[in-house]
């Protein structure tokens, strides 16, 4: 996947959760983290939740695949 292509998940992940209830709403990946891990208390509900929660999943991994090259690579 491209980062083009993750920049367009997150549009349409802000798209789809921009009336739930959220705890912080900012850009950063820890809104990406919050609402894996608590998302479901208050809109597991709502019209998109389960799109939302597989397009964070899609986010969070591309995240932490590019921490770990970024570690990884820092290291050699």
């Amino acid at each position: 996947m491209t980062f083009m292509e993750i920049l367009n998940l997150r549009t349409e992940f802000e798209e789809i959760v921009k009336d739930f209830n959220m705890n912080t709403f900012n850009s950063g990946i820890d809104t990406i983290g919050w609402f894996i891990e608590n998302g479901h208390r208050s809109n597991s509900l709502r019209n998109g939740f389960n799109e939302a929660m597989n397009i964070a999943k899609t986010i969070k991994e591309y995240a932490d695949g590019c921490t770990e090259s970024i570690g990884n690579w820092e290291s050699v």
